[in-house]
C-alpha cells in the first residue's frame, strides 16, 4: 500500500513537471531563423502565449517582413485536460478549413498535411498527441515553402 502511495506521488509529480514545459515560439524559432527562412529582415514577434479555460494552452505567433508581403506564423495548441475528447485530433481531421488539397507528410509528429493555397499562403499541420502545430509561410513559392515549414517542425517537435 505504501509503494503504491509512493508510485501516485511519483507520478503527479512527474505530470505536475511536464505540464509546465510548454512551448514558447519565439524561443524556439527565433528572429533569426525567421530572417533565413524567409530570406529578409523581419520584425520582432507578434503574439501570445496563452493558458485558456478548460486546460488548453495556445502560442501563436508570426514574424513579418520589415518591407514586402513575406511572413512565418506559427500556432501550438495544447489540448488541455478539461477539452473535448480528441479535441485536436478532431480540429485536424478538418483541415484544410477552406476544403483545398493537401499533401500528407509521413514522419513528422503523428500524422501531418501539406496545403499550399492559391492566395500565396503555405500551410503546414502537425499533429502530435494532443498537440496541433499550425506553421504557416506566405511569399515564398509552395516548394520552398514545405521544406522550410518542415524544417521548423521538426525544431518545434523537438523541444515539445
Amino acid at each position: 500500500m505504501v509503494g503504491f502511495a509512493i508510485l501516485i506521488i511519483i507520478c503527479a509529480g512527474v505530470r505536475s513537471a511536464m505540464a509546465g514545459d510548454k512551448i514558447d515560439v519565439p524561443k524556439v524559432i527565433t528572429k533569426s531563423d525567421a530572417e533565413k527562412v524567409l530570406g529578409v529582415p523581419v520584425k520582432d514577434a507578434k503574439g501570445r502565449n496563452q493558458n485558456g479555460k478548460g486546460g488548453y494552452y495556445d502560442s501563436e505567433w508570426s514574424y513579418h517582413a520589415i518591407k514586402g508581403d513575406k511572413w512565418l506564423y506559427f500556432d501550438i495548441l495544447y489540448a488541455g485536460q478539461e477539452a473535448p475528447p480528441h479535441l485536436t485530433q478532431t480540429m485536424f481531421s478538418v483541415l484544410p478549413a477552406d476544403g483545398s488539397k493537401s499533401t500528407r507528410i509521413d514522419g513528422l509528429g503523428d500524422k501531418a498535411i501539406f496545403c499550399p493555397t492559391e492566395t500565396g499562403m503555405a500551410m503546414l499541420h502537425v499533429l502530435k498527441g494532443d498537440i496541433l502545430i499550425t506553421i504557416g509561410i506566405h511569399g515564398l513559392p509552395a516548394n520552398a515553402a514545405r521544406d522550410s515549414e518542415e524544417s521548423m517542425a521538426t525544431k518545434i517537435l523537438a523541444n515539445l
